[in-house]
């Protein structure tokens, strides 16, 4: 594995004749811990908000799966310009700050959605436009997260920090839908945005014993000099830039089929209520934290690159079966699979990237990844929505996958560089 210099720990195991020693485990760190709470409750809301934004659209005013790609699409349009800013801001300044201050007006956004639903008013314009605002709130604080993990931590727990961090994103996949369906059933929609909002508020109070690092900020330059400084260490990195073009293609077809076209199939074509998809996120969810269990004990492991291309096979080849599938049941067993192969694909690509980046660009790198796995997702979205109205939904699902499919196969072939890389 290449090691930065600036990240280099001293490692008794390297003396001559010491015996290995497992590293201590991330929870044990107290404030990954802390980061590790909030970050369950961030992400619960987060799942939460995409889901609950589609079954008000679907179900709540009646709209299509046109309808729920474009909000889908406004709830991650602020990332498309303002995730490279959040990047910068991450390397320039107080991250503890940027966390509570993102979560605090994400909450305030939460409160008005609920109040614009209770007072009647909730018409498509206005939640595209509470769509904006939420996704804005949200993504600024990304890549600051992101950045947090490897200072938090040292280096021989950082794919186990990794692999814990998907367990709090497992949990929101698993929580958030669900609980967001079962409050909604019994209060409404905008019940569903009042529980958001005062989980956001739970949240919060694992930030105030937050303790985070120094870091030395970046000079203060344009943001797109800034920016540019991240993109030139992924492109004169040959593994790097060709892992950033393969979580690009999955951000614009498998990601958004799954994340978001799955719930309009479950409704359009299998004749069941939107809200019902709540259980196949939770199904996915249970996979996704076994393998991130696997490999948060395993810790540290071999060809993390051939590992994350077949996790990205297998994901895609399970999105291909779900388009085809007629009946809701058949979809348990694909998504379950589905999720066993994201944990090892959601843990090996933010570990390959991580350990392959200094400290001083982790905020900036880490933006560029949250563009390409949170900001194109809306436009995959949005894209498939507008082609499934033409050529049906589960088609236009599983076309998408098998685009992905043949493009990592022939990587995972013809790019040994990349199997191999740690």
């Amino acid at each position: 594995m290449n090691r930065p210099a600036d990240q280099l720990d001293d490692d008794p195991n390297l003396e001559s004749g010491a015996a290995a020693v497992p590293p201590r485990g991330p929870l044990r760190e107290a404030n990954f811990r802390r980061l590790w709470s909030n970050s369950v409750a961030f992400f619960v809301v987060a799942n939460a908000q995409r889901f609950v934004f589609s079954w008000l659209v679907l179900d709540g005013l009646h709209r299509g799966e046109r309808e729920q790609g474009l909000v889908v699409f406004a709830l991650g349009l602020p990332a498309l310009f303002l995730i490279l800013h959040a990047g910068v801001w991450a390397d320039r300044y107080d991250r503890r700050r940027i966390l509570v201050l993102t979560q605090l007006s994400a909450g305030g956004v939460m409160v008005a959605t609920a109040l614009l639903i209770q007072s009647g008013r909730a018409t498509l314009n206005w939640i595209l436009a509470a769509a904006v605002l939420s996704g804005a709130t949200s993504v600024l604080g990304h890549p600051v997260r992101a950045a947090l993990i490897p200072a938090l931590v040292k280096r021989d727990q950082l794919f186990s920090a990794i692999a814990v961090n998907a367990l709090a994103m497992t949990a929101s996949m698993i929580l958030g839908p669900v609980i967001a369906k079962l409050v909604g059933d019994q209060f409404g929609f905008e019940g569903a945005f009042w529980f958001q909002a005062l989980l956001l508020g739970i949240g919060l109070l694992f930030l105030v014993r937050l303790e985070v690092p120094d870091h030395e900020p970046t000079p203060k330059r344009p943001i797109v000099h800034e920016t540019l400084e991240a993109v030139r260490h992924v492109r004169h990195d040959h593994n790097l830039r060709t892992l950033f073009l393969l979580l690009t293609l999955a951000g614009l077809t498998v990601n958004p089929a799954v994340m978001v076209t799955l719930q309009a199939f479950v409704k359009d074509e299998l004749g069941r209520d939107a809200g019902d998809a709540a259980s196949l996120f939770a199904i996915m969810g249970v996979g996704i934290a076994i393998s991130s269990a696997v490999v948060m004990r395993k810790g540290d492991m071999a060809n993390k690159g051939a590992l994350f291309q077949r996790a990205m096979m297998a994901g895609a080849t399970m999105t291909i079966f779900m388009g085809r599938t007629t009946e809701y049941r058949q979809l348990f067993p694909l998504v379950f699979c589905m999720g066993l192969a994201g944990g090892f694909y959601i843990t090996m690509n933010q570990g390959l990237i991580q350990a392959n980046t200094p400290q001083p660009l982790m905020g900036r790198v880490m933006g560029l990844f949250t563009l390409v796995q949170t900001g194109l997702m809306p436009i995959g979205a949005l894209i498939l929505g507008i082609i499934a109205s033409s050529f049906g939904i589960g088609n236009t699902m599983s076309v998408a996958a098998g685009i992905s499919l043949a493009v990592v196969v022939t990587t995972y072939v013809r790019n040994a560089d990349l199997r191999r890389l740690s």
